[in-house]
């Protein structure tokens, strides 16, 4: 029977997995939180784990934008989810939101996290209209300027 061998040797290029136990590559996780929160500015939400949050931050790439709520968490959106008007900035979509610590790092979110992010979010959006379709946008502090 095969089993896990794992390499490390101070190199994080090469450092990894090098081999998995049979055919498979199913590895179990003892972590219970989510490690991310995704909210629309249509009030839907759901959470994420730590695979599919760096899935979404890689797909962000350039576009992704990063904007600090409070203190405890940033969100992260793409720049083409921004609506620009003459009385500001806002995002039509969708964010996602971790909580980081004081040393930069993004912490796991607790249940109390959750609440707080969309009472947070929720609190601040704003109605906008447009051709008599009315939705909601969550209004941006920053000027990004004007996309090309």
């Amino acid at each position: 029977m095969e089993e896990l061998k794992i390499q490390i040797e101070l190199d994080p290029v090469n450092d990894k997995i090098i081999q998995f136990p049979g055919n498979t590559r199913k590895i179990k996780s003892d972590i219970s939180n989510p490690m991310a929160l995704v909210v629309g500015t249509d009030s839907n939400f759901r959470t994420v784990s730590t695979r599919e949050l760096d899935r979404m931050l890689e797909a962000l790439g350039d576009d992704g934008l990063a904007y600090s709520l409070c203190d405890d968490y940033m969100m992260v959106f793409s720049s083409k989810a921004i609506v620009y008007t003459e009385f500001g900035n806002y995002l039509v979509g969708s964010a996602v939101f971790m909580k980081t610590g004081r040393d930069s790092r993004i912490k796991e979110l607790s249940d109390l996290d959750i609440k707080a992010i969309r009472t947070l979010f929720e609190r601040s959006l704003v109605k906008l209209s447009c051709a008599s379709v009315s939705f909601k946008a969550f209004p941006l502090e920053h000027d990004y300027g004007e996309a090309a």
